[in-house]
């Protein structure tokens, strides 16, 4: 027996945080019965999310992809824009690891392992993520408060960001205090991944020792 959060995390659903979201929201069901927080399965019963019967998926799918601008970083999209799993073909239900703002472009990770999920986005981790960053002006001397986010080289309008933690659109609005305004915004590397030679659109998998260092952090 397992928790219910913990089977929809390793179907591929959601991290084990959202699954709790969704029993809350009464969209998750157990053999035709609303499921509540804390509930155990075997995986013998019928489960559905949002009427969609779940079921155990036993091989777990790492890909990386460059994500474009003007793609949203979301599995779902009430508005109907293009999404980053519409770029990756895969007969599992990918989810992307974290986000990048829709004007924003690099490396973003897609699984259906919740527990990774999880784990990576947790911010107790400090998962580094290195950003190449275009601004409309020089940089020169100006003061950019990062935090305990670091720059490590300027040159002319283009720097390069360790983050180490960040909110939403956080380097923009860093950039935006100093006088500067974002014209290109690119993740090139989430911990030990980097982008490499990847176009926009394009994708991989993740070779066994990427994957091993992931789930060592």
């Amino acid at each position: 027996m397992m928790r219910l959060n913990k089977f929809l995390g390793q179907a591929g659903v959601t991290s084990r945080r959202g699954a709790d979201r969704l029993i809350e929201q009464g969209a998750v069901t157990i053999n035709g019965k609303v499921a509540r927080l804390g509930d155990k399965v075997n995986g013998s019963e019928k489960i559905l999310v949002e009427g969609q019967e779940i079921k155990s998926v036993e091989s777990k799918e790492y890909i990386m992809l460059y994500k474009p601008v003007g793609i949203v970083s979301t599995a779902d999209d009430e508005q109907g824009r293009q999404k980053v799993v519409d770029l990756v073909k895969s007969r599992n239900r990918l989810y992307p690891v974290g986000r990048l703002d829709i004007d924003s472009e690099g490396l973003i990770i897609l699984t259906n392992d919740g527990d990774l999920a999880l784990k990576l986005t947790h911010p107790k981790f400090h998962l580094e993520k290195e950003y190449e960053v275009t601004t409309d002006k020089n940089i020169g001397d100006r003061k950019i408060n990062t935090g305990i986010n670091k720059i490590i080289r300027t040159n002319k309008n283009n720097m390069t960001i360790v983050m180490y933690e960040g909110k939403k659109r956080q380097i923009r609005l860093m950039c935006w205090e100093a006088g500067l305004r974002v014209r290109i915004l690119k993740r090139v590397r989430v911990g030990s991944l980097n982008l490499g030679n990847l176009q926009a659109g394009e994708y991989r998998n993740l070779t066994p020792q990427e994957i091993k260092e992931l789930k060592r952090l």
